[in-house]
């Protein structure tokens, strides 16, 4: 009887050499420490994943020819022929032993699961003896035999995963036997170990990967030296936006902290409004169904200051170049920024102080014109001045100060836009705004309509506070600059509630006693007319609000009692008083009109408010 007619139960009962002969045209034998030294050299060269993918398929092919091998005996059923794989695996050395834990078929008999346990495999062993304890299994040979054997012989794919591993710590070695199609997705990465992919069409997918990345490595550093170069020129922020557009092709702008576009390049044809956007990381959003932004923040100062974006049209979308140079460009424009931050502050800072030593009267006429002229302010043109004040309730002054430097910088801005040369400062909590007059007309808005827009421009950012504006006049000479200061802070002491901003110039006939030199003249007018009210008025000064109300509204009885909130007879009451005190009739115009004026200064020099 020749070997191929041997029962299967039978075959491997012979001598080892004699069913190696038979079943094999020829045999070569291969020290494990050859292959153990063998495996090591791929790891250095193709890596320990990709060294593993060859032992499991290694293993596969070795299986798949056995159960060729095996196919060609006499079996009684698939499962007697599944059983002789566990024969092969101890005939070639790889194993000692095969015990089956547990075997399901169904009534087709196809498989469902097969539990085995491999006592003391060779993979294990010189594992363990080269390196340790490992921290998964390392079975790979004998998992890709026994799913290239049993894959063969019961003609459906089978993968065998090692669940444990005496390299790992285990007792002995345990491996599941299943469908593929029962695994689900926890063997997503081991099916990627049986796709035998060329090397050669991997390297040319690398290599042309490669290519890429060195085509846009290459053009993301020419763009980065053009930018780099823009910097070194100062050219400016305008210019970023421009270089971007000229090399992509793409519509870039770049946007301030507050989302308002600052300055743009390309073919913008919608008009954007933008909405809070505070991301911090290069992002890609949809704006709109025309249009999507690449958007990344430009920081300085650990704070985001802006974004740079690109704008793609339809269902366009970037690519890495894209991220990368975006990304380059808003360390540039973070640069320019930061250079330009520097540079204004350093300018502020040194009109803010020549302001501050004017209204101080420390500077001499002749240094006050070498300065000016430095700042590039002509002593011969024609000023005028705005001052702030904020009102906010529950404020302390070290708030105050940063609200102020803040504000500060945004009414720079507003005033940079429009190209008026200005100054603008603080001192005792408030804005000081001076303005060369000419600069101003060239914007071609009237006073009101200028003071307006800015109030709107401060209103937006800080909302909460309500901003008094005291307004001077035009002067003609510019050593007249604490005039314009004092004319601000008395057109400031006259705002309320119902008026914000006030002119100099509405302030009547007190407004000229303003202008006098000698201030002991002017509290002298006041005393005369007003002192003994003062000394018999109470600390709100009722009496004194009472004249006002009374003069301010013709003599009438009825409309000042309705202003005050007080009965006629109360008012007759305390009008009475005052005349006693003062030892004179109310009802005489002149004296009434005086009385009037002698208020409105105390008024304007904050001594009161009403």
């Amino acid at each position: 009887m020749s070997f191929k007619q041997i029962h299967i139960k039978n075959a491997f009962e012979l001598s080892k050499e004699k069913v190696v002969n038979e079943f094999y045209e020829r045999i070569i034998t291969i020290p494990i420490e050859a292959r153990t030294n063998l495996k090591n050299e791929l790891i250095t060269m193709i890596g320990e994943e990709r060294t593993r993918g060859v032992f499991i398929r290694y293993g596969w092919h070795c299986g798949v020819s056995d159960a060729e091998k095996a196919m060609s005996l006499e079996w009684d059923d698939q499962i007697d022929l599944a059983l002789a794989g566990p024969k092969f695996h101890m005939l070639h050395g790889y194993l000692d032993k095969v015990e089956i834990m547990e075997m399901s078929f169904d009534e087709q008999n196809k498989c469902n699961f097969i539990e085995v346990l491999w006592v003391n495999t060779f993979e294990a062993s010189q594992y363990l003896k080269a390196k340790g304890l490992s921290k998964e299994p390392v079975c790979h040979n004998l998992c890709g035999y026994a799913s290239g054997y049993l894959s063969k012989v019961l003609q459906q794919p089978i993968l065998v995963k090692e669940v444990e591993c005496r390299a790992m710590g285990h007792e002995q070695c345990k491996c599941i036997c299943m469908p593929i199609e029962k695994w689900g997705e926890e063997i997503t990465s081991d099916l990627s170990y049986y796709q035998a992919n060329s090397m050669i069409q991997e390297l040319d997918e690398v290599t042309a990967k490669l290519k890429i990345e060195r085509d846009h490595l290459s053009k993301a550093s020419d763009i980065h030296r053009q930018l780099i170069g823009e910097l070194l020129s100062n050219q400016g922020i305008q210019k970023v936006a421009d270089i971007l557009f000229e090399t992509t092709g793409l519509t870039v702008f770049i946007e301030d902290e507050y989302n308002q576009i600052i300055v743009k390049s390309g073919n913008l044809q919608e008009h954007l409004t933008l909405q809070t956007y505070r991301d911090s990381t290069t992002t890609f959003v949809r704006y709109s169904e025309k249009l999507s932004l690449l958007r990344t923040p430009i920081y300085y100062g650990q704070q985001i200051k802006g974004y740079c974006s690109f704008v793609y049209t339809g269902e366009n979308q970037p690519n890495e170049l894209d991220y990368m140079i975006i990304e380059n460009a808003a360390i540039t424009a973070s640069l320019i920024l930061f250079n330009e931050s520097i540079k204004i502050n350093t300018e502020q800072t040194i009109k803010r102080s020549f302001l501050n030593d004017i209204l101080e009267g420390r500077l001499a006429k002749e240094e006050m014109y070498k300065i000016a002229y430095y700042l590039k302010f002509n002593p011969s043109s024609t000023y005028w001045m705005l001052t702030l004040e904020r009102f906010v309730n529950e404020s302390n002054i070290e708030n105050e100060l940063a609200s102020n430097e803040e504000m500060i910088g945004h009414i720079h801005q507003f005033l940079k836009e429009r190209n008026i040369n200005s100054i603008v400062s603080q001192k005792l909590n408030k804005i000081i705004i001076l303005m060369e007059y000419p600069t101003f007309e060239k914007i071609h808005l009237s006073q009101s309509s200028f003071i307006d827009q800015m109030l709107k421009h401060c209103s937006r950012r800080f909302p909460k506070y309500r901003i008094a504006v005291g307004v001077s006049s035009v002067i003609q000479e510019f050593t007249q600059t604490v005039t314009l200061y004092n004319e601000t802070l008395a057109a400031l002491r006259a705002t309320n509630h119902r008026k914000n901003v006030y002119y100099f110039e509405e302030l009547g006939i007190e407004s000229v006693l303003f202008q006098l030199q000698d201030d002991l003249l002017i509290e002298r007018f006041v005393n005369q007319h007003l002192g003994k009210l003062l000394e018999a008025d109470s600390d709100d000064f009722e009496l004194i609000r009472t004249l006002f109300a009374y003069i301010d509204n013709g003599s009438s009885i009825n409309n000042t009692a309705k202003e005050l909130s007080m009965s006629i007879s109360g008012l007759r009451y305390r009008l009475a008083k005052i005349s006693e005190i003062l030892n004179h009739d109310l009802n005489d115009t002149q004296y009434a009109f005086t009385l009037y004026l002698a208020i409105n200064i105390l008024k304007a020099k904050g001594k009161i408010e009403i």
